[in-house]
Parts: C-alpha cells; structure tokens; sequence
C-alpha cells in the first residue's frame, strides 16, 4: 500500500474512534518543504495553478479551516538533502524529499533510481503504491516516519549539448550530470563521466562546458532552459538511462494533531493531488514536451532497438551490483533482493488507474489540447470544475482502481463515522 501508518497505528496517534488529538475548531498549521520554487510551467500555466497551491486549497477547504498549510518552495525551509533530518526534527511536518540526496536514512528506496524501464510517471507511483507496506513501511516505522505518498517519475532521457549520441559507444568520453550513485554507476559503465551537479545548477555547467551532457525527465531541458546552453542541443531517446523517485514524507505522529475527520481528509486530498494527479499530470504534460522538442530547435535522436537491448544488459547487469551493494555497506543485501523481484514484478503486471482530469488553463493552445485529448487525457473545463470550482469536491470524490483501496479508506469505513464536510458536499450533489 501506498501511506505507512497502519490502521493501528491511527489509532495510537489519536485519532482512532474519535479519541485524541485536537478537538473543536482549533486551527493546525502544517508547514511543507518543497524543494522546486513554484513558477509558471513551459505552458504558461499560472505558478497558483501547480498541484501544491491545489492541495493546498483543497486541504483547507474540506477541513473547514482547521488545517493552515503553509508551503516554503525552493529549499526555503530545509536543503534537499536535509529533509528527513527536517522533518524528523519537526521543522517541517511534511517534505518533499528525494532520496539519492540523503540515502542512509532509507537505503532500500534507491531501487527506484536504478535504470528500471518504467514508461510513465503512474507506473512508478503504482509500482511504489503497492509494494510499499510489505517491503519498506516497517523501515520506516522504525524511523518514526511515515511516506505519505509519492510523485511518479518516468525513465530518464538524455541531453547533449553539442554530440549526437546514437548507441552505447557514443557515450565514451561524455561528461553527465548524475544524481547519486546509483546513477554514476551505470554511467561509468557506459564509458563517462559522472559529475554530481544539482538540476538547478546544470545549465551554467553545460553553458560553461563544465557538462555536455544531463540527464533527467522530458521536462528539463524546456523547464531549466538547458536548450540555449547546448545551442540547441540533442534529446536522446535510449530506452532510459536511470529513474527518479520523489517522496512526501512526513512524522508518524502528524497525526496526533489532527482530528480524525482531518486526518482522513489530509491522506486522501496528499494522496489525490501529488500522487494520483500529481503523476498523471506529469504523463499529460510529458505528451506535450515531446511535442515541443523540434520547436526549439532541438533534435530527438531516438535509438534503434538492437541499441536500446545494448543499453538494458548494461541496466540488467546494474541490478546485482545493487543488490551487493545493499548488502557490503548496510547488510540488507535479502531485502534488497526481494524488494528488487517485487518492483519489477509490479512493472510488469502495471495497468493505468483511473484518471484525474487535467487543468485546461494549463494548456491554451487548441493544437496542445487536441494532442492531449487524442491521447485519451481528460482536460475539459466542465471536468476541471467538477473538482476545483465553487461547487468542487477537491479530490475528496476520486474513486481508485478497482483493484486497490489505500488503508486510509479502509481505516475510515470501520470508524464508522461520517465525514462532515464530505458528506455535506455529497448531499447537495449527488
């Protein structure tokens, strides 16, 4: 399942039954770390109109003012790779963290970023999804910690500044961003260099020729500019040369603040907007980069599947170096294997969920609107507003596959309790 803390314990925070935790109208301020600053995207879209600024609004809105988020963005509140000291320090009741940059604390969790060929955003937040109560949640118990949920990423391209890279030999000699060492190892093999430079700080080392080469998701080189650095630049469609993995996390005993109503109300809305929309909002968005590449001038080299089979025995071979590598530096080497077989099991059973509709204000060119729609993405006006207008349910309405129900659902239903301000918007709807 996707969220750590059990049914029980929800119920020894607090807020079991009723129990615990604040009563009344008494107001919680939660404080969210962001590590990205929050600006218009490539599209235009407004920086209010990013999923944080929703959730946000939608979180306030459904528990009627007695949760106050507060969002510090761009690092503001604590560094990346001081995240999880944040929060288990309660500097920040909720993170957004990104585990390569402070690894030690869960080790396991950079499985995500090895060159696993996941084909979409959803896949990634699935695959975690459900894997994570059976293989990393008691990890993180023993932390204190808890993941929320998390924002899918997809497999990593490739941009060259100013070398057009067409199979595995071309790589030799190349100079890539990397983010962690995971990632620097399957660079190496590769014939490269790995340098560890942030993603805020690649485009004046590939301006300055420090890099002529980064990796990331599709939206980089449009959202940081890398194109005008590498004048215009190639993208180079390998098959994936690595994954990311970004996690909203926050302490076990969050929810001893919150009344239960609350405390539904912020795992389902957290849930909603950064994992379920959060995810396909980034494959909805990804649809239309690639629309973009050849419009700034840049060239999609895409590779031959002979070349890409290359690419993955070099990936396939990555894997048991991950596993020893568990094992030799935190002696978790059998977890490691067994979490390894279960992610790539889930890879492969991967189905797409129900989608979330998409924010059509985020996309004002018919032409962009029509691609998406083409490619079975919901991004009406009429569906927007069903979620986010005056008369919104904010997410609180969303419906998962039939094949999964979180545990925060589950929780809900044996409480047997009504949820005042869900329950009012549904009888007046519905």
């Amino acid at each position: 399942m996707l969220v750590a803390v059990t049914a029980a314990g929800l119920a020894s925070a607090g807020c079991g039954g009723g129990g615990g935790g604040p009563v009344g109208n008494e107001t919680v301020v939660l404080k969210y770390g962001a590590a990205l600053p929050m600006m218009p995207g490539y599209f235009g879209s407004a920086a209010s109109e990013s999923s944080s600024y929703y959730w946000e609004d939608a979180v306030e809105t459904v528990t009627e003012g007695r949760i106050d988020i507060e969002i510090y963005p761009s690092e503001l509140l604590c560094k990346q790779e001081m995240a999880f000291d944040a929060v288990s320090q309660g500097i920040a009741d909720i993170a957004w963290a990104v585990i390569t940059y402070c690894r030690d604390w869960m080790p396991l969790e950079t499985v995500f970023f090895l060159g696993l060929d996941m084909d979409c955003c959803e896949m990634t937040y699935q695959v975690h999804r459900n894997i994570y109560e059976e293989y990393l949640a008691q990890e993180y118990e023993k932390l204190g910690l808890t993941v929320i949920t998390r924002l899918g990423r997809e497999k990593l391209i490739v941009f060259t500044a100013d070398k057009p890279v067409t199979k595995v030999a071309d790589f030799e000699g190349l100079t890539i961003m990397s983010g962690g060492r995971e990632m620097e190892h399957l660079i190496s093999n590769l014939g490269a260099l790995s340098v560890p430079v942030a993603y805020q700080d690649a485009y004046e080392a590939l301006e300055k020729g420090m890099l002529n080469a980064a990796m990331l998701d599709i939206t980089a080189p449009f959202l940081f500019h890398w194109f005008e650095a590498g004048d215009p630049g190639y993208i180079i469609d390998c098959g994936g040369i690595g994954n990311a993995d970004a996690l909203y996390i926050a302490r076990e005993d969050l929810l001893n603040k919150l009344r239960p109503e609350d405390a539904y109300a912020l795992m389902k809305l957290t849930d909603y907007w950064f994992g379920v929309s959060g995810s396909q909002g980034s494959d909805r968005s990804n649809v239309l980069y690639w629309e973009e590449i050849g419009k700034v001038g840049m060239e999609l080299i895409e590779w031959t599947e002979p070349a890409k089979e290359e690419l993955r025995e070099l990936k396939r071979e990555q894997y048991d170096w991950w596993v020893d590598w568990m094992e030799d530096e935190y002696g978790i080497g059998a977890q490691a294997q067994a979490l390894l077989e279960a992610v790539l099991q889930e890879m492969e059973d991967f189905e797409p969920g129900n989608m979330a509709p998409g924010n059509p204000a985020s996309y004002p060119d018919e032409a962009l609107l029509q691609t998406l729609t083409d490619a079975g993405w919901i991004v009406d006006e009429e569906s927007w507003q069903e979620v986010v207008g005056p008369d919104g349910h904010w997410g609180m309405d969303f419906v998962y596959d039939e094949d999964f129900e979180p545990w925060y659902e589950k929780w809900w239903d044996e409480q047997n309790m009504e949820h005042p301000w869900y329950e009012n918007w549904k009888a007046q709807h519905q």
